[in-house]
């Protein structure tokens, strides 16, 4: 059943991805629209879903205790990830912005406009959302200082600059959810139905963007891109799994037991495909942004095939 509903969602998601494709290569819109597309999800209408959605759910000393697990193991996804990026990179002599692209890549999913929807569905209530929130803060933190780090090679950036982008309309969003359950705000019926239904637009805006930021790149081109197969393999089959026998491994020498759904969650983010962002953050350092929407674009479409065999995985070990 979960596997079907993880079929479903990608599929709803590959056609809104090929809706935003093709009002791209129609011309429908100005230029800059995409970017500004861009800017209304993660400013607007993902905060607006992260609040709605956390400040109506059900909080408990377990789901503090499994945020928390969830919490170190994102972080050892997070190096587990980074770690086979660079191996990869150097088995395959990758140079420049090739070889920084690649290792950025390999270690940052689509964990926002992809995961958040598609985990959601998967797990209803909030609880799923909650964990890929917490999920999401430790990615920032890489994010926003390794990740500047990989870019900069050659730069200096002081650590405070990098710092304040943790500090986000998401991270907001985020702590304001926590805090209206904890106090049990309930918003008047007019503010709440504005902002659940404005944060429900985020599966179909994100992938909507998605789409024309695909338009601009060659898609033959990218079937012919080796070390894509190879950030795929890594990125959405060996480190999840290998995450999952980490994570089982912890349970059975120390005797707890992580929450299922909490578990599902960190694997699941681990295996989504790269990060849409990053596209974004190659143009302003100055990378190869034509290679990341290759990355893109073509890990999202294996991941048709790679999140349902994880979660099965997920289920059968």
């Amino acid at each position: 059943m979960h596997n079907q509903i993880i079929i479903n969602q990608i599929t709803i998601l590959g056609i809104l991805a090929l809706i935003g494709y093709i009002t791209a290569k129609l011309k429908f819109f100005p230029d800059g629209f995409s970017l500004g597309l861009n800017k209304l999800v993660i400013k607007v209408t993902l905060p607006l879903m992260i609040f709605t959605s956390l400040s109506k759910f059900d909080f408990s000393i377990e789901i503090l205790k499994s945020s928390f697990f969830v919490m170190i193991f994102a972080y050892t996804s997070m190096f587990l990830l980074l770690l086979f990026g660079t191996i990869s990179a150097k088995l395959m002599k990758l140079e420049s912005h090739a070889y920084t692209i690649h290792r950025i890549h390999t270690t940052f999913g689509n964990i926002a406009f992809l995961g958040y929807p598609l985990l959601d569905s998967l797990f209803p209530g909030g609880k799923g959302l909650l964990f890929a929130v917490v999920y999401h803060i430790v990615l920032s933190s890489m994010l926003w200082t390794v990740g500047v780090m990989l870019f900069n090679k050659n730069r200096k950036i002081k650590l405070t600059e990098s710092l304040k982008h943790l500090i986000n309309p998401n991270t907001i969003a985020f702590a304001l959810g926590i805090t209206a359950f904890l106090i049990k705000l309930e918003l008047p019926y007019i503010l709440d139905k504005t902002f659940s239904g404005l944060g429900g637009t985020t599966i179909y805006l994100s992938m909507i963007y998605i789409g024309m930021m695909l338009s601009r790149i060659s898609i033959k081109g990218t079937f012919k891109e080796l070390q894509i197969y190879v950030l795929s393999v890594n990125k959405m089959l060996i480190v999840p799994f290998i995450l999952l026998l980490i994570i089982n491994f912890t349970e059975s020498l120390f005797g707890y037991e992580m929450d299922v759904i909490a578990k599902s969650v960190v694997v699941l983010q681990t295996a989504m495909p790269c990060m849409a962002m990053i596209v974004i953050i190659a143009t302003e350092f100055g990378s190869d942004d034509e290679l990341a929407a290759k990355n893109v674009f073509l890990t999202t479409l294996f991941s048709i095939v790679t999140l349902p065999v994880v979660y099965w995985f997920i289920g059968w070990v």
